[in-house]
């Protein structure tokens, strides 16, 4: 037993010094994890090796806008993708070893030439100035390009300083398990296991702009004519004679630096397919394209042509005007010389003038004046060319009975004051209201400061979001006279904090909220006035908003600032929301500008901005907004907006799941572009299993202020009981003419609806076929339906005409219509009323085809409950609206008591439901159902 035991243990001491000895070459040959320098180096020395890259991310143009881009280089410098704007601009970039093309549609074109927008759109330019590309020089982004960038600080880069590089955070890309890199200004997103790739890269700005040297990177070894990080032409060439800078790119405003050339993009090695499909796209399109100008000679300038028109006194039946033409530039002057007067047009004719030269042209028109009487008019002469101005020439007469004069530069504008049509319908909303009463020092007035507000958008690169917010949405309040003044005023220059907002402000106005930015809002029947960055007088919030591209004392100086200015007087009208908002540029220096919602609450308590929840008037601000660029899923940025209350903020709670939903109803009402995202516009959500910071999207409801609120905020009263859906067919439609109402409608509706659709397909996914499809449907939407607003008001317009010119006259014979007052949002009313036969009220609840019965808010006994359309409960919540409404309108008070006693009268209120088919461009018919009240 004794010489077994010792066996064993001789056998123990073997096994143990084997374990020693694979420890030991275990610690040997895996000495441990690499530490953040190990693994940039690591990194970048594969990035060296890469055949080309694939970008995909956003950075910020000259003039402070964002701009998303889906980009391949290859190791030669040739490069294809896309750029974009969330407005639905977007461009297609080809840059090969001769040149760079680009091809843009008219809403790319907006921000740098609005004035030849139609002209430029979906045509190729050669060698566009950096400001249009809006990526710079990093355009040419070659791998070694890149690696040289983000070694500047590595032991292994050219600089051979110690790394500063150390771990901030750890993520995921595409299921991957990833390390987050800082060197307190740069963002690099390594793998963390072998082999380590860089997955995305976070550049706020260029050598130049951090105070060093201008590098110059090593070439690829295929290439030696790679630049990177240069301000001059690409490849350090001259640029061809005729050149121009586009208007747009101008500084910031004093104290705000200007936007340094970078990026913050997921990167990946694109395999061999995907390089040689690049470089045949950029081969196709530079030998397709051969003749492709430079932009100073595609932009469609005005051609210089002086027009003088001469009239006297006349009392003859008719009366004469001379119009003299002179061509005072170089190229021949072809177009149309039109005369307006009073109303008439005496002289519409075509003419042809070369250069240098004159044309002299007789107009007569007929004597207005009332016998016996002497009436003063004015006559307007006008040189009008279609190729420039647009194929309106009625816009062009109203501009001129309005008395513009077309021929001349707008405001101070002297270069390239080329009006395409788009200038034209901005000038033509900004005067909408000029007529013949209007007094001669007004019209003077007003025509002066737009003009300069018109020419300072197209100056300062802002012309888009004004565009949209004056004509495609109006829904821009501007208080008399001296608000347009104030306008010419703030448009003379703009902060990159300026354009954010006016941005945001035309996102709110096309989601319908009426809205003051660039002057001072004035209350009806009030003599105060409050002057803010934004102000949502639907939404009721004052909103003061600052951009930041600097470092995280930036940040906070910048969240101080506006909190200072919410607490000034003149500012928050009474009842206002106070909100200050900080807008982080994706390439800033902060480490903030990537943090994701988890992140950012982090450090916004370690910055202690809970500080301004305890001031002696409570707290300064009731919503703290701040935008970054989290990379989503894919490593690629998502612009976020976080939001924070002081209950949060002061919060030591761990659960933030109140937080975030409260954030998102917030975000519902406040964010279009989010809420487009992610919900359809009566509040379903788009998807049921969509979450946001592991907290599902609420069901949304209405409550009695027409604001989203989350639908289990309050117990549900009963739902809706109907009857059996009763199909109408469109056979039955009364007369020829209501049918084709009713086609135009189901076309305009489905014209709408395609347009809504491929917009959403582009924002998911913005490749060239998407922005192809999304262009086609919105020149579609525009000739059928023009500058009107793509919003739910048109698809609803065909369940309330089905109702209105199909249904009810079909089903319920007699019935006499009963006009209801509007009120100011189109909520707290019914669709439509009418009184049947036997005194029988009748309420329609009409719907799209796409739409189903909503939920809000009750009001009256109902007040602590959600009620549903068709009910009884919903009912009454609408007559205690129109009760609220009487003292300022009495008509509200006659429907109401009638309606209450209707409802009290078992059976004399009746409650249907039409919804409209889906028949594409044509009409359909629809269904009818009844509720049940009793």
């Amino acid at each position: 037993m004794i010489k077994s035991s010792r066996w064993y243990w001789r056998w123990g001491v073997l096994a143990l010094v084997m374990v020693l000895v694979a420890g030991l070459m275990t610690f040997v040959l895996w000495p441990g994890e690499k530490t953040p320098p190990q693994l940039a180096s690591a990194a970048t020395k594969s990035l060296r090796a890469w055949r080309g890259v694939t970008y995909a991310g956003t950075t910020v143009n000259g003039n402070g806008a964002i701009i998303g881009f889906r980009l391949t280089v290859a190791r030669d410098g040739t490069a294809y993708g896309t750029l974009s704007r969330d407005s639905g601009a977007y461009a297609e970039l080809a840059v090969s070893p001769k040149r760079t093309l680009l091809r843009g549609n008219d809403q790319w074109w907006f921000e740098h030439e609005p004035g030849s927008a139609e002209a430029l759109a979906n045509t190729w330019v050669a060698d566009p100035p950096q400001g249009v590309i809006g990526l710079a020089e990093l355009s040419r982004m070659t791998p070694t390009a890149l690696a040289d960038a983000l070694s500047d600080k590595d032991t292994d880069g050219p600089s051979g300083r110690p790394s500063t590089w150390r771990q901030s955070g750890a993520t995921s890309v595409n299921g991957r398990p990833a390390k987050v890199l800082t060197d307190g200004t740069l963002r690099f997103v390594v793998s963390a296991s072998p082999p380590y790739q860089p997955l995305s890269v976070g550049l706020p700005g260029s050598a130049v702009s951090r105070g060093a040297a201008t590098p110059e990177p090593a070439p690829d070894a295929s290439d030696a004519r790679t630049a990177v990080f240069r301000s001059g032409p690409q490849d350090g060439a001259a640029r061809p004679a005729g050149h121009v800078q586009s208007a747009g790119h101008v500084p910031a405003a004093a104290g705000e630096p200007a936007p340094a050339p970078a990026l913050s993009s997921a990167v990946s090695e694109p395999d061999k397919a995907q390089v040689q499909s690049t470089t045949e796209n950029v081969r196709r399109v530079d030998a397709s394209n051969e003749q492709a100008e430079p932009l100073g000679q595609r932009v469609a300038a005005q051609t210089a042509v002086a027009v003088q028109l001469s009239t006297s006194f006349c009392s003859t039946p008719s009366c004469p005007a001379t119009v003299n033409v002179t061509n005072q530039g170089t190229a021949p002057a072809n177009g149309t010389v039109i005369v307006t007067v009073a109303g008439q047009t005496p002289l519409s004719s075509p003419v042809s003038v070369p250069p240098g030269g004159n044309r002299t042209l007789t107009a007569t028109a007929t004597n207005t004046a009332p016998p016996g009487q002497t009436i003063q008019v004015n006559w307007s002469a006008v040189f009008y060319e279609a190729s420039v101005m647009g194929d309106d020439p009625a816009l062009v007469k109203r501009l001129m009975g309005r008395g513009f004069k077309l021929n001349e530069p707008l405001g101070d504008q002297r270069a390239n004051d080329s009006k395409g049509k788009p200038v034209l319908q901005l000038l033509d909303a900004m005067t909408a209201d000029i007529g013949s009463r209007t007094s001669p020092e007004v019209r003077k007035s007003r025509l002066s400061n737009v003009g300069k507000t018109v020419a300072n958008l197209k100056q300062q690169g802002a012309f888009e979001p004004f565009y949209d917010l004056a004509v495609n949405s109006n829904n821009l309040r501007v208080s008399g006279e001296s608000g347009i003044a104030e306008l010419a005023a703030k448009t003379a220059q703009l902060s990159v904090s300026d354009r954010r907002t006016l941005q945001y402000a035309s996102e709110l106005a096309s989601a319908g909220n009426k809205i003051v930015w660039g002057n001072t809002y004035k209350p009806e029947g009030s003599t105060d006035g409050y002057k803010a960055d934004l102000q949502n007088l639907t939404g009721k919030q004052t909103i003061q908003r600052k951009a930041v591209s600097g470092g995280t004392d930036a940040v906070v100086k910048a969240f101080a600032a506006a909190i200072n200015e919410l607490s000034g007087t003149g500012v928050v009208p009474p009842g206002f929301e106070k909100v200050a908002w900080i807008d982080i540029d994706p390439n800033a220096s902060t480490v903030l500008a990537g943090s994701d919602r988890h992140a950012l609450a982090k450090e916004l308590k370690k910055l202690k901005l809970d500080k301004y929840c305890n001031g002696a008037g409570g707290p300064a601000f009731d919503a703290a907004v701040f935008t970054t660029y989290p990379p989503g899923p894919d490593g690629t940025p998502q612009r976020t907006n976080s939001v924070f209350t002081c209950n949060e903020l002061l919060s030591s709670a761990i659960d933030p799941h109140k937080y975030i939903q409260d954030e998102m109803v917030w975000k519902a009402n406040n964010d279009p572009v989010w809420y487009s995202d992610n919900y359809i516009s009566d509040g379903r959500r788009q998807s049921i299993h969509t979450t946001e910071n592991g907290v599902a999207l609420p069901k949304l409801a209405k409550d009695n202020e027409n604001h989203w609120i989350s639908k289990d905020k309050l117990p549900s009263a009963p739902g809706a009981k109907l009857s059996p859906a009763k199909s109408v067919g469109p056979g039955s439609v009364g007369d020829r003419k209501r049918s084709s109402l009713l086609n135009k409608i189901a076309d305009h509706r489905k014209t709408s609806v395609d347009l809504t659709n491929a917009e959403r397909k582009f924002q998911k996914n913005k490749s060239v076929v998407n922005g192809r499809t999304r262009d086609k449907a919105l020149q579609h939407y525009r000739k059928e339906l023009g500058v009107t607003p793509n919003n739910s008001s048109i698809p609803e317009r065909l369940g309330e005409s089905a109702a209105r010119y199909h249904v009810i006259p079909e089903e319920f014979p007699g019935a006499q219509w009963i006009p209801l007052p509007k009120t100011p949002n189109g909520a707290d009313r019914f669709d439509q009323l009418y009184r049947l036969k036997d005194g029988t009220l009748l309420i329609v609840e009409a719907k799209a085809p796409s739409s189903d019965l909503g939920w809000r808010q009750g009001k009256g006994r109902q007040k602590n409950k959600m009620v549903q359309q068709m009910t009884r409960e919903y009912v009454e919540t609408i007559i205690e609206a129109m009760k609220e409404r009487a003292t300022k309108s009495p008509r509200d008070r006659e429907l109401a008591h009638d309606l209450e006693e209707a409802l009290k009268d078992q059976g004399k209120l009746r409650y249907v439901l039409v919804k409209a088919k889906d028949g594409g461009s044509s009409y359909a018919g629809a269904t009818l159902q009844e509720g049940v009240l009793y």
